[in-house]
């Protein structure tokens, strides 16, 4: 589930200066999706970054987004489920779950 290029850590640690992240992000700008609800209908996103714990996705900004949602990242594909954990007007960073 990897998209987009790999960031270069010149640490060596596997983090960056200030990030308290547990798992490293890869920038991506892939188009994905949202399935609300359970149901089958499906709205467009842009994945901005993914990692192995969780998503920052681009929103319209009048698309309401619940705090639970599942994102596909490629059309026919399962989906995993995710929580919101932050929201701004047009972003919204999501733990897997």
């Amino acid at each position: 589930m990897v998209f987009g290029r790999r960031q270069v850590d010149s640490t060596g640690t596997g983090r960056y200066p200030g990030n308290k992240r547990r798992a490293a992000r890869v920038k991506s700008g892939a188009t994905a999706w949202l399935r609300l609800d359970g149901g089958f209908a499906m709205r467009p996103c842009r994945l901005l970054d993914v990692s192995d714990t969780g998503v920052r996705i681009a929103v319209d900004p009048g698309q309401r987004v619940p705090n639970d949602f599942v994102i596909v990242l490629a059309q026919g594909g399962q989906g995993r489920r995710a929580h919101v954990k932050w929201r701004n007007a047009t972003q919204i960073g999501a733990q897997f779950v």
